[in-house]
């Protein structure tokens, strides 16, 4: 322990004698570890900000289905139907990180103008719990996850007024206040339809779904598909995203108990389009972190080959009254840990300052591929990332000074003392 304190005093010494070239190497240090602080907490905001409006605009946290409905639902629809509705979300309700239900039905039929015909995908949702989970407003995001664009949301007194897609909407050459016939088939195989009152029209994060989808009160859906108080799906908003994990198990136990025969799918395993995009940002995230990492190794590698050019007799000598290699090497790498130390979390405060800073207006990001709604990104940093830069930066330093330390430690005695 004496011989790591002396060590550790002698390179702190030897760090602040040179201020100059200090600076400069806690300079680079400072400036990456904050530069690489921001990039990651600017993908870390991508990921949470379109994660939380696919969320709360597709899928809920969880997805309760009858048993089969994921895999086969959209070619027999009716077969899958939740017959023990109010069972399965007394359950569901029973779990603490649960804050409420959305019911939902899902069809298919046509909507027809007099100019033209459209497929459509129509939901029945319960309105106000749609309005609840489509309102929720991410940070520094102006509108909802899912954005009424034009008119009004559903209203629950208004069982013949429906909200379109915004490209639905456009689709069929309808404005709000308009009437539509929309028809589809029910549960007995009979055709039926009604006449319907365009009330607004949406946008979500996903224009797939914008250009074809439809929503209604679940009461009108489920009298239109003659299935009495059955639903297709409960999506279930969870108190936080982290919970979603724990909650699936909790439930998936809990429905095993009381033998409710429903399956529980997570938004991750319905999120393709956020898989995607996941995995592209992360790929860019370590590209650009390798990048900064050859920056830090290369420039510090430098910076502690020319102070070891500088310091060549002071080598020599400390060799010449009995110092072994092992100790030049320990000096001069304890030297460049103290400064990746230094550097790092010097830059870490700063990426810290600048963070909230940029988070308090955010960024404004275009839509994604296969989006038509922007977003704001923010800058989000934890501590998975603060450990991570602090991680790399010391690494890279500490990398950077190994061949410098031992070219160091290995030259001749004579040949230092005479090196000018």
């Amino acid at each position: 322990m004496t011989i790591f304190k002396q060590l550790l005093r002698i390179s702190s010494q030897n760090v602040f004698r040179n201020k100059r070239r200090t600076v400069l190497t806690l300079l680079i240090l400072m400036l990456g570890s904050a530069g690489l602080m921001l990039v990651s907490g600017f993908f870390e905001g991508i990921h949470d900000s379109f994660r939380e409006q696919y969320i709360h605009s597709q899928t809920g946290h969880l997805t309760i289905n009858a048993v089969g409905y994921y895999a086969k639902g959209a070619s027999a629809p009716y077969d899958y139907l939740m017959k023990n509705r109010a069972e399965v979300e007394r359950t569901i309700l029973a779990n603490p990180h649960a804050l409420y239900t959305v019911p939902v039905v899902k069809f298919g039929g046509m909507a027809s103008t007099d100019k033209t015909n459209v497929a459509v995908l129509a939901l029945g949702v319960d309105a106000v719990g749609e309005q609840k989970m489509g309102g929720h407003k991410y940070s520094h995001y102006k509108g909802g996850a899912t954005n009424i664009v034009a008119g009004q949301a559903l209203d629950p007194n208004d069982p013949y007024g429906v909200i379109l897609g915004q490209g639905l909407m456009n689709a069929l050459g309808l404005k709000v206040g308009d009437s539509f016939y929309f028809i589809t088939t029910r549960q007995a195989g009979a055709i039926d339809g009604a006449q319907y009152t365009v009330r607004g029209a949406f946008q979500t994060i996903l224009k797939e779904f914008d250009d074809r989808g439809m929503k209604m009160n679940i009461g009108s859906a489920q009298k239109l598909m003659g299935i009495g108080d059955q639903v297709h799906s409960l999506l279930v908003m969870l108190d936080k995203t982290q919970s979603t994990d724990s909650v699936r198990d909790q439930l998936q136990q809990a429905f095993r108990t009381n033998k409710s025969g429903a399956e529980i799918i997570t938004w991750l395993e319905q999120g393709h389009m956020y898989r995607h995009g996941s995995a592209l940002f992360n790929k860019i995230e370590t590209t650009v972190q390798l990048i900064i990492a050859i920056v830090f190794i290369f420039s510090i590698a430098n910076t502690i080959n020319m102070a070891i050019f500088e310091r060549m007799r002071e080598f020599g000598t400390m060799m010449a009254i009995g110092n072994s290699r092992l100790t030049i090497f320990s000096v001069i790498f304890t030297e460049a840990a103290l400064i990746g130390v230094i550097g790092a979390g010097l830059g870490i405060g700063i990426g810290l300052l600048a963070g909230d800073l940029i988070s308090s207006f955010g960024i404004g990001m275009p839509p994604l591929p296969g989006s038509t709604v922007g977003y704001i990104a923010l800058i989000l940093i934890n501590p998975v990332i603060c450990a991570k830069v602090f991680l790399l930066a010391l690494g890279s330093t500490l990398f950077a000074a190994l061949v410098p330390a031992w070219r160091a430690s290995h030259l001749e005695i004579v040949h230092a003392l005479g090196y000018v």
